[in-house]
């Protein structure tokens, strides 16, 4: 990963993916939604879309035993919980087991922590969970209620505190707070330094809005507000590196669309299955190599390295929604 991070070309990144496909080495980053349901309404979400309707599925215990032996081996990180709350699901320890049962690096978690109590995050942790990244996308009780529709702010600060208790047995687990910024709630961002003086905060991720269907908040342009952005997250930069705390924290806010290079590493690296995808994989024989040569990886490698124009294209915004970096 630290490669990966290091190298700016895209071609080469492909190049390397290639050669740690050929030896079988760990390049996979697999993003699993065991559910595809979630209990808050966030005005950012398409779960706000008063039209969207769940999916009610959810994986079976040997789905987790199905993905675990056919792609486990090959992944570098496991991130659990994508675009839904994966805490609804009730055998998340069982995934990290596996992950770390294959010997899997890193195995992260992001939950809107609503369902969370200490028992339950001591599971997660006892089973060998790297890293909880917990949403919120505001940090007074009235811009975090009022962006998170069923969310109470004092369930959260009990989440904290009670992870950074944990983590008092459990050093090596990392807690990230993930906050999704927009025009309505910037300013409260200078409200962040009460969670960072308070709670035993590893990293801290600043992400701009991104359009996510038709969703209940419809204020895209944020460009308008990088002035006061840059000013605020300079200080709250600053205040990180004085606590030692890692940030993640996009500068430039981007137009409302969004845009990928047509030739780009996450296209062979990033790997998703929620219980629809899980349905679309034959289970019987069915293996990692096989299925990736069956849908024509040395050929798209082949093109991207050497014939493809270095192009951008606009992207679906689920994909980029799934995007972290660590």
């Amino acid at each position: 990963m630290k490669i990966n991070r290091l190298l700016k070309n895209e071609r080469l990144k492909i190049l390397g993916f290639s050669i740690l496909y050929l030896l079988r080495r760990r390049h996979l980053n697999i993003f699993l939604d065991p559910v595809l349901n979630c209990n808050f309404r966030c005005v950012m979400c398409y779960f706000s879309d008063p039209d969207f309707k769940p999916d009610k599925d959810k994986f079976k215990i040997e789905d987790i035993d199905f993905i675990a032996n056919n792609f486990f081996n090959y992944a570098i990180r496991v991130q659990i919980g994508c675009a839904a709350e994966p805490t609804l699901f009730p055998h998340n320890e069982k995934i990290i087991q596996e992950a770390k049962k294959h010997h899997v690096p890193y195995v992260s978690l992001t939950t809107n922590a609503s369902v969370l109590n200490y028992e339950k995050i001591k599971q997660y942790f006892t089973a060998g969970l790297d890293e909880i990244i917990i949403s919120m996308h505001g940090c007074s009780k009235e811009i975090y209620e009022s962006m998170m529709p069923r969310a109470k702010i004092e369930h959260l600060h009990q989440v904290l505190s009670d992870i950074s208790e944990l983590k008092k047995t459990y050093p090596s687990v990392r807690l990230r707070l993930n906050f999704t910024i927009n025009p309505d709630n910037v300013d409260d961002l200078k409200n962040i330094k009460s969670y960072l003086d308070n709670y035993n905060i590893d990293i801290l991720q600043i992400r701009p809005i991104r359009r996510l269907g038709n969703t209940a908040y419809r204020d895209f342009n944020i460009k308008k507000i990088q002035p006061k952005y840059s000013q605020i997250i300079e200080w709250i930069e600053q205040e990180c590196l004085n606590k030692g705390i890692i940030t993640l924290i996009t500068k430039e806010l981007p137009d409302e669309k969004l845009y990928r290079n047509k030739i780009d590493i996450a296209n062979y690296t990033y790997f998703y299955i929620s219980p629809k995808q899980i349905k679309e994989l034959p289970k019987n024989k069915f293996s990692y190599y096989k299925h990736s040569r069956k849908n024509g990886i040395y050929k798209r490698i082949f093109q991207d390295i050497f014939t493809k124009k270095d192009d951008i294209y606009q992207s679906d915004v689920s994909f980029g929604n799934y995007d972290v970096k660590i």
